[in-house]
C-alpha cells in the first residue's frame, strides 16, 4: 500500500507543482504557433473571449473578428519569433508577457517584416491560460 502511495505521488505531485510562469508561457508560445500555422482550434482554446487585440498599426479586433480574418486570409503571420519572453505573474491566474518579436505578416497582400514589441495579458479559466490583451508597437 505505502508502495502504491509514493508510486502515485511520483504522478500526480509534477501536475500541482508546475511553474505557472511556464504554463502562460506555453500558452504565449501557443498563440504563435496557432497564428502562423492558422491552427484554429489551439487559437480558440487560448484566446479568451474577451479578447481586446490592438495592432501595432491601431487597428483593433476582437477574438471572433481575429480569428475571421485570419480564417479568410485578409491577415496572414508567416513568422513570429519571440526574443526576451518574460513572464510576470500578477496573481496566480493573471499574467502579463512582455517581448520583441520578429514577425512576418501578410500587409495589403505583400510579406511584410516588422520588428515589434508585445504586451499580453493572460487569465487562468478552468485550468486553461487565456490571452485576453494583445498590445503592439513597431521598434525601430
Amino acid at each position: 500500500m505505502n508502495r502504491l502511495l509514493l508510486i502515485l505521488s511520483l504522478l500526480v505531485l509534477p501536475a500541482f507543482s508546475a511553474d505557472p510562469a511556464k504554463a502562460v508561457e506555453e500558452a504565449e508560445r501557443g498563440w504563435a504557433k496557432g497564428v502562423t500555422t492558422n491552427d484554429f482550434a489551439l487559437l480558440g482554446k487560448v484566446l479568451g473571449d474577451d479578447l481586446s487585440y490592438t495592432h501595432s498599426n491601431g487597428a483593433f479586433d476582437t477574438k471572433a473578428s481575429y480569428i475571421d480574418n485570419l480564417k479568410t486570409g485578409k491577415s496572414r503571420y508567416f513568422k513570429v519569433d519571440h526574443e526576451d519572453l518574460k513572464v510576470r505573474m500578477l496573481s496566480q491566474d493573471t499574467a502579463i508577457t512582455t517581448c520583441r518579436a520578429s514577425v512576418l505578416t501578410l500587409v495589403n497582400g505583400k510579406e511584410t517584416p516588422a520588428r515589434l514589441t508585445f504586451l499580453h495579458v493572460f487569465v487562468k479559466r478552468n485550468g486553461q491560460w487565456q490571452m485576453v490583451a494583445h498590445q503592439s508597437a513597431k521598434l525601430p
